[in-house]
């Protein structure tokens, strides 16, 4: 069998992991939710258990690249490769992440905002803008020439309805998986969905003209994360979706090494 890495992106929420071959082509793609309490041989067996639904041995994984944004779980998935698979594990950073950072200080970008901006450079070679839609909204910016640049956060949309469900006595929790039909809201679910989703959809669009304003050449406007197809048909400047974009990063990182 080829060469396979697992990619692995620790996220607040979710924990995203992907099995790539020497080619950078995914062969497995599985989600968890991301668990603090947790011991390395309780993340190894559940790796193990959704590799084997895809008819992949733990042997079979030659290397791990990991991004992570909760700290007390980064150790933990270290040693999930080096004690449990016996393998090399690389981890993101803006140490390790090869490419120039232009920040007043580069320690204190998310490894996940980096992996982004490494697949993100990698696939397209031109000046980007990546929107990740996770627990945050994340906006990130690079040059032409494959600087990273900065961007902004802001909070994301899971997160924004919690603070309404907790901070308010009767605004229900609701599904966001499709958009008001308008935006004059005639219940309080439908008023919910507009100002969430289009709300978001105007947020994100209003950043993306203002970040471009401040680039030297036009962006390429990507967008990545779980909640990225429900935004994308409401906003008029993301021009694709790359699901992937992050896992894609983490391999590179690896291949780069």
């Amino acid at each position: 069998m080829s060469e396979l890495i697992l990619t692995v992106d620790i996220g607040n929420t979710t924990t995203t992991c992907g099995v790539y071959d020497e080619k950078g082509l995914i062969k497995a793609l599985f989600r968890f939710k991301t668990e603090k309490q947790v011991s390395s041989e309780e993340l190894f067996l559940k790796v193990s258990q959704f590799l084997s639904l895809f008819k992949i041995k733990s042997q079979d994984i030659k290397g791990l690249s990991l991004s992570c944004v909760v700290p007390p779980l980064e150790g933990l998935w270290v040693e999930v490769g080096r004690r449990w698979f016996l393998r090399e594990v690389v981890v993101a950073s803006s140490e390790t992440i090869k490419i120039p950072i232009d920040l007043l200080y580069p320690g204190e970008v998310g490894a996940d905002r980096l992996a982004n901006a490494l697949g993100g450079w990698e696939k397209y070679r031109t000046a980007l803008i990546i929107v990740d839609f996770g627990t945050a909204i994340t906006f990130d910016c690079l040059s032409d020439k494959g600087v990273y640049l900065g961007g902004a956060i802001a909070p994301g949309i899971f997160l924004s309805m919690e603070a309404l469900f907790r901070g308010t006595a009767k605004l229900p929790r609701i599904d966001l998986s499709k958009p008001p039909e308008k935006a004059i809201g005639k219940d309080t679910v439908s008023a919910l969905k507009s100002g969430l989703l289009f709300g978001f959809a105007g947020l994100t669009d209003s950043l993306i003209e203002k970040l471009s304003e401040e680039m030297p050449f036009k962006p390429k406007v990507i967008a990545t994360g779980g909640l990225a197809p429900i935004i994308f048909p409401l906003t008029k400047n993301i021009e694709k979706i790359d699901p992937t974009l992050t896992l894609d990063g983490l391999f590179y990182l690896w291949k780069n090494r």
